[in-house]
């Protein structure tokens, strides 16, 4: 991308998490007019995006991003399939550092002579907005019989800043066979959603949400219902401070491949009818896996799209005013 061109869309994107951060307090905010920058949909960009396949990603409160790639040049393992990499966004440049492999063990290697499913896949990092605490699925401990692809981990940023051994979250977030994957918080705070192929569901995956049982678990999960999830694949809740959320499901009527939604939430585990984003974001590929920088004027997600790529799967954004939030 030309140089001149790449500043200026990522100027449009970092002006909406600079004015949301305590340092930017100062920051005047952007024209009210739209331009084509504005309306567009962009690539995020290097040195985010690759000629490798990036994906989900996540941010807290100071722009700190969290997101999965597949990159051959850092992996930490060969034939690593995806590993976690995490980016801190710098004010001054209005841009997000060179992104760094969190490395072993938070990225596990290969451990296919334990089971032919340890493919060392890590990946759905969801980070909490305070920049404390990783969520994120492994297959670490995947099992054959029974199948169980996936669970998920969580880390912590210790006091040196270094972070923490991943934990297994276990029973009744992780199961033996739910296959589980996707974290998230929503704006409570506590509130920790996921996706599962546990018993009880639509079909596929569905979405289930947990809150905290006061003694450092988990209560039971609760299916969020036919409004969100159908027999088809839904999975990656991300909501914004509205109480809308967004998230990917393969239901018929979409554009094409994964599609992305939004529903407003009505309640507790209650949530108005799915409504499609639209073209903007939704194409004939897949489209996937949405996330919301802080400021609240735009979303992320990672698309299949062949049509502004740098050579796979990238991650994009557009201003949250070019979205169909019918409902």
């Amino acid at each position: 991308m030309h140089s001149p061109l790449k500043s200026a869309i990522q100027r449009s994107l970092a002006a909406a998490i600079l004015l949301s951060l305590p340092l930017a307090a100062n920051a005047q905010p952007a024209s009210e007019g739209q331009d084509w920058v504005d309306l567009a949909v962009h690539n995020f960009g290097a040195p985010i995006n690759t000629m490798w396949a990036e994906g989900e990603l996540s941010f807290a409160d100071d722009g700190t991003m969290v997101f999965c790639s597949a990159r051959e040049d850092m992996a930490v393992a060969p034939g690593d399939p995806k590993d976690l990499y995490i980016a801190n966004f710098n004010p001054d440049t209005g841009s997000w550092d060179t992104p760094v492999n969190m490395g072993i063990p938070i990225n596990a290697a290969p451990a296919m002579d334990e089971d032919p499913l340890r493919m060392g896949d890590d990946r759905e990092p969801w980070i909490t907005a305070d920049g404390q605490t990783i969520y994120f699925k492994s297959d670490r401990l995947a099992t054959t019989s029974p199948r169980n692809n996936n669970d998920i981990f969580v880390i912590n940023k210790q006091s040196d800043g270094s972070w923490s051994d991943p934990e297994l979250v276990g029973y009744p977030i992780s199961t033996n066979e739910g296959d589980e994957h996707c974290p998230a918080i929503l704006q409570d705070g506590e509130t920790l959603c996921f996706a599962s192929r546990r018993a009880g569901g639509y079909g596929g995956s569905d979405i289930w949400c947990a809150s905290p049982d006061g003694a450092g678990g988990w209560q039971d999960p609760v299916n969020q219902g036919p409004n969100i999830n159908t027999a088809a694949e839904e999975f990656h809740f991300s909501q914004d401070e509205s109480g809308r959320v967004y998230f990917t499901s393969a239901r018929p009527g979409g554009y094409g491949g994964m599609d992305i939604y939004s529903a407003m939430q009505l309640g507790v585990n209650e949530w108005s009818e799915a409504s499609n984003l639209g073209p903007q974001v939704n194409t004939a590929a897949a489209d996937m896996c949405p996330a919301l920088p802080p400021g609240g004027k735009t979303i992320t997600w990672f698309s299949t799209r062949q049509d502004n790529s740098l050579g796979n799967i990238d991650i994009f954004w557009t201003n949250k005013s070019n979205i169909n939030t019918d409902n």
